[in-house]
């Protein structure tokens, strides 16, 4: 009986030992931001879910904050620590679309616990296209159960494939320097310059490529007004800070190419009739006309998108341009329009 007693107590402790020793590395590397703890082995954190990993960051942490950012992978650069005064939380995720918003802001005012005092909205112009899906994402409905099924954390800690995850940020780590399009465990996601002209170049016109083809392939408008005037309606105790993401001039050019330039008229129409106000970095400017402030045709980097959030705040910076960001109200619209006219005129003689 003793023999029998030591047998399944050794047969135990093999069996525990392989389970114990991965839940402990996947605690210590935390890929899906299920704890709060940080040092030099987790600081490089693969965004390989970010809707995941940044739902369950509001799920499981203690921080509350005064400010929520949503938007597409344009605004994940944006770094929440440059909204001087707010303690603010990066939401955004890659491809995020405009359908997503409300139910992401609505699960985050749960967890907050109170409303935001802020909410700042990225609208990119690609979003408005009603045929536009992304098929690689589920619903918000998916990741916020995710978070709050009894025992996900327990269950993930003892994933072989978060394992993997844990093993590549381990080894990311290790190397001790950025990866394009890591964060770090502050939600702050890294952008690395690209080497040369030639590069970049190429980078621009494949996005010009992709979104001719695909992006803007059968292109609709769609119930603009209504989504943004749900989201609106959901936050009267909240300032909605709305902006418009930055293209660069190919991808201007694209949009006025394909006749797309009267829907974005309305675009702005629209975010205007519903929050008052948008600040429009989506024109022809210092910064949209230079490609070296772009990563490929959309996405700015993070040093711009600290420029952009001085236009948002009001705050003066040495290297803001005074034509990047415009301030659009129901005032200056038509005024707007009628400049944003003449600049499609000019890319139309070019073209």
């Amino acid at each position: 009986m003793k023999h029998y007693r030591n047998w399944t107590f050794a047969t135990l402790i093999l069996i525990l030992l392989p389970l114990l020793a991965v839940a402990g590395f996947n605690w210590y590397i935390d890929p899906l931001w299920l704890f709060e703890h940080s040092h030099q082995y987790n600081n490089i954190q693969a965004g390989f879910d970010e809707r995941q990993q940044k739902t369950n960051r509001l799920a499981f942490g203690s921080n509350h904050y005064d400010m929520l950012i949503l938007g597409s992978s344009r605004v994940t650069y944006i770094d929440q620590h440059d909204f001087a005064g707010y303690k603010a939380f990066n939401y955004a995720a890659d491809n995020m679309l405009l359908d997503e918003f409300y139910d992401y802001i609505e699960f985050a005012k749960q967890e907050n616990g109170r409303d935001f005092d802020v909410i700042v909205l990225g609208l990119d112009f690609s979003a408005t296209n009603r045929n536009l899906i992304f098929e690689a994402f589920q619903e918000p409905s998916f990741y916020i159960q995710t978070a709050r099924q009894p025992i996900y954390r327990l269950k993930t800690l003892l994933s072989t494939e978060v394992l993997e995850r844990s093993w590549d940020n381990y080894k990311f780590a290790q190397e001790g320097i950025p990866k394009n399009f890591f964060y770090d465990r502050q939600n702050v996601k890294t952008l690395l310059k690209v080497p040369d002209a030639a590069e970049r170049d190429k980078k621009v016109w494949a996005t010009v490529a992709k979104y001719e083809a695909d992006i803007y392939a059968g292109y609709q408008y769609g119930d603009i007004r209504e989504k943004l005037t749900k989201i609106r309606d959901a936050n009267p105790d909240s300032r909605l800070l709305v902006f418009t993401t930055p293209d660069s001039w190919p991808m201007f050019e694209l949009m006025v190419r394909m006749g797309l330039y009267p829907y974005y008229r309305q675009w702005l129409t629209d975010i205007v009739d519903v929050f008052g106000e948008v600040y429009n970095f989506m024109t022809l400017n210092t910064i949209t006309n230079n490609l070296d402030n772009f990563y490929d045709g959309t996405h700015v980097y993070p040093e711009v998108g600290t420029l952009m959030v001085h236009r948002l705040l009001n705050l003066p910076h040495a290297d803001l341009p005074a034509d990047f960001g415009v301030l659009i109200t129901p005032q200056n619209l038509e005024q707007h329009l009628k400049i944003m006219d003449r600049q499609v005129r000019e890319v139309e003689a070019r073209l």
